[in-house]
């Protein structure tokens, strides 16, 4: 049923209710007007941090709603696809999406022994250019395009010639930059997934992946993976369709 009541009404109960979650959630008192209490919480929270500025907008609107009032009604009545904004950010605030169920889908292994032309086929196969590869439980590399790309040039300048029967412990070798990848637990949420896209472009570093695995651990088993061309899932998942207007 659709929810009758005045933009207005709507709005405020929204705005009250992010007010108090994040006073509760970084213990902020009653004294720190709404400004600082949202950058506190950005200052230590992804999800807080994206919306900073938007909250900051809606701060400056609920000051006109409630401060310019007639007769006991609010002379500014928000937009319709503002309030709905407003109660998006509260509802990512309050149960942010998590990975484990964005991402949660079987991911193809390798073991660090195995022959390059099966794994090479088996990211063929699966049209995907990064391959987890262990040594029994152990975690070792992640496997990319890019390694098997410098491989082969190495085969060929050598001229060793392509062997298919090569194993992967020898392939890994021929990795660029051992810090390529990062661990999730799936509980982390789809904020912490593009922080950590963040962070590793902040350092000048491309990140091939993040595996996700049970409780973030690189020796756990992944359950998903998150890829760049996961991106667009990322940011939508956390996308607030509506501005702050009257």
């Amino acid at each position: 049923m659709a929810d009758r009541r005045p933009a207005s009404e709507r709005f405020l109960e929204a705005f009250n209710a992010i007010d108090g979650l994040l006073r509760r959630r970084f213990e902020v008192d009653r004294k720190t007007g709404f400004y600082g209490v949202v950058e506190i919480a950005a200052s230590k929270d992804r999800s807080v941090r994206r919306y900073e500025l938007d909250l900051k907008e809606y701060a400056d609107l609920r000051n006109a709603i409630t401060h310019e009032r007639t007769d006991g009604r609010a002379i500014a009545e928000p937009h319709s696809g503002t309030v709905a904004g407003l109660e998006a950010i509260l509802a990512l605030l309050t149960s942010p999406p998590k990975i484990g169920e964005l991402f949660r889908h079987r991911v193809e292994q390798a073991d660090v022994n195995d022959p390059l032309g099966r794994a090479a086929k088996t990211m063929l196969d699966g049209s995907f250019s990064q391959l987890p590869v262990y040594d029994g439980l152990r975690f070792v590399e992640l496997l990319t395009a890019e390694t098997i790309a410098r491989w082969l040039a190495h085969q060929l300048e050598s001229g060793i010639g392509l062997v298919e029967e090569a194993p992967l412990g020898d392939v890994l070798r021929f990795t660029e930059d051992s810090e390529h990848y990062s661990f999730l637990g799936r509980r982390a949420t789809a904020f912490d997934a593009l922080g950590v896209f963040e962070d590793f472009a902040g350092r000048g570093k491309y990140l091939d992946a993040i595996l996700v695995t049970e409780s973030g651990k690189r020796d756990e088993r992944p359950i998903g993976i998150i890829t760049i061309f996961d991106m667009p899932k990322l940011t939508d998942a956390v996308a607030v369709r509506g501005r702050p207007r009257r």
